[in-house]
């Protein structure tokens, strides 16, 4: 298809994102800084057919570690409303069902310094640092997907239908006991909710309000079955004019308090 086609255009590009802060956890009663810098590379090209191609890889260097290895990497074609991923792909039912919400300067890790599980219904296994085949079409506001790891060993199948600014969507996988996700998200412009639960009975809520043009809040809370809260937190965040000075408190596993105050930037 490619010697068919001819290459029309090629892109290549590197961008990323730089953090520094201070957190806090309760469980150890510590105060650390941390700081980290991603790197990620890409490149692209369209046929004169206009089908497109990219290759992604990052490389993540967390507090001066100097061992960072590019991974995560990605092959992903795309035409019209068909895409083809194979490699770090979060997979069917990760794309199209989650409903999380994440909080902190260090790319969203408050609810993670003390071993928390954060703000999330997703219980896939396919996910980012996996080896997956993804496939997705989207017509309108109509979107299903299917995902398998490449070894064969389970599937997924989700699909998510999106109208006046409400989602719903929901995900099942192939796996002895049948993992399930149900999402449902609503935007309203400068505000936003959503409402998750798997096949573990979690309930997970979110909310956002933009205050201003530069200044937002986000609410998150994962409850477990029985009502026993796994994570639950407050973030602020301030556009400073290229980077964003992020503050969030929080408490994992149902007692301990995580904060967290640093700043974010992208490139």
């Amino acid at each position: 298809m490619i010697a068919a086609a001819g290459v029309a255009s090629a892109d290549v590009t590197v961008g990323g994102y730089g953090f520094l802060g201070v957190n806090f956890d309760g469980s150890a009663n510590t105060t650390t800084v941390a700081h980290a810098t991603r790197l990620t590379f890409s490149g692209s090209v369209e046929t004169d057919s206009g089908i497109s191609f990219t290759a992604s890889s990052r490389i993540t260097i967390s507090d001066n570690n100097d061992n960072g290895q590019l991974g995560h990497n990605k092959i992903t074609m795309s035409s019209g409303g068909l895409t083809l991923a194979v490699g770090a792909t979060h997979g069917a039912m990760k794309t199209t069902a989650r409903i999380a919400t994440f909080h902190g300067f260090n790319d969203g890790g408050l609810y993670y310094t003390a071993g928390g599980s954060g703000v999330d219904n997703n219980i896939s296994t396919h996910n980012d640092s996996g080896n997956n085949v993804l496939i997705s079409y989207a017509a309108g506001d109509f979107k299903v997907a299917a995902s398998a790891d490449v070894a064969g060993t389970t599937q997924e199948i989700a699909a998510s239908y999106t109208f006046n600014s409400f989602t719903i969507a929901a995900g099942v996988d192939s796996s002895a006991g049948t993992r399930w996700m149900l999402g449902a998200k609503y935007n309203g412009g400068n505000w936003n909710v959503g409402l998750g639960t798997n096949s573990n009975s979690d309930i997970v809520l979110t909310a956002g309000y933009d205050i201003s043009d530069a200044t937002s809040i986000g609410f998150g809370v994962d409850a477990a079955s029985g009502g026993t809260i796994n994570a639950v937190g407050l973030q602020v965040k301030h556009d400073l004019g290229g980077a964003n000075l992020v503050g969030a408190v929080g408490q994992v596993g149902g007692n301990n308090t995580v904060a967290s105050l640093g700043v974010i930037f992208s490139f």
